[in-house]
């Protein structure tokens, strides 16, 4: 029976480098045998259906993207259940305060978590949050402050390289796509 899977693409049409259309992807993947393909805006958030295990849905997806694309690009790959999981497990503050921005660092596979954790740096707790969750940094912090921000310069670290980001808004509504899918 096939299992439905959330995959998130690491650093595609950011800054108008890494390009990829979302239909051409979702032709690649339908050619190459994944069903119900569905994605959700341009920054690389796909749905699919596969008899694969997770790891091999990871495997083949980014082989695909190689060839098709001519690009090396990694991807983080969940079932519904544990994407659920993820949602419901986030700390009661994430996404909740409008002037602060709110995002889930996905880390990429293999990962060591207490590495992510002490690469990210000291928090400075008045303008800034993180927790650690299933393989996630659930993160907030102020907008108007940002500059200041310890995580805020995270995406000039080696670890960012490690992890896709996906804001709050992008990944509750990708659990209710997940959840149409499963219905």
């Amino acid at each position: 029976m096939a299992t439905t899977y959330l995959v998130l693409l690491r650093g595609i049409n950011v800054g108008g480098k890494a390009l990829i259309k979302m239909s051409d992807l979702k032709v690649a993947l339908e050619t190459n045998e994944f069903l119900q393909v569905r994605t959700y805006i341009q920054s690389g958030n796909v749905l699919v259906r596969s008899n694969l295990s997770e790891g091999k849905v990871t495997d083949k997806i980014e082989r695909v993207i190689g060839q098709t694309f001519n690009m090396d690009v990694r991807v983080a790959v969940f079932t519904y259940d544990e994407w659920q999981n993820i949602i419901a497990n986030a700390p009661k503050w994430w996404g909740q305060n409008p002037e602060w921005k709110h995002n889930l660092l996905v880390l990429l596979k293999p990962y060591d978590m207490k590495t992510a954790v002490s690469a990210v740096g000291e928090l400075k707790p008045d303008i800034e949050a993180m927790v650690v969750g299933e393989g996630v940094l659930y993160q907030s912090m102020s907008r108007e402050l940002f500059g200041r921000t310890t995580t805020g310069k995270l995406a000039s670290s080696p670890i960012y390289k490690q992890m896709t980001v996906r804001n709050f808004n992008t990944a509750t509504k990708l659990l209710k796509l997940l959840e149409e899918t499963e219905a």
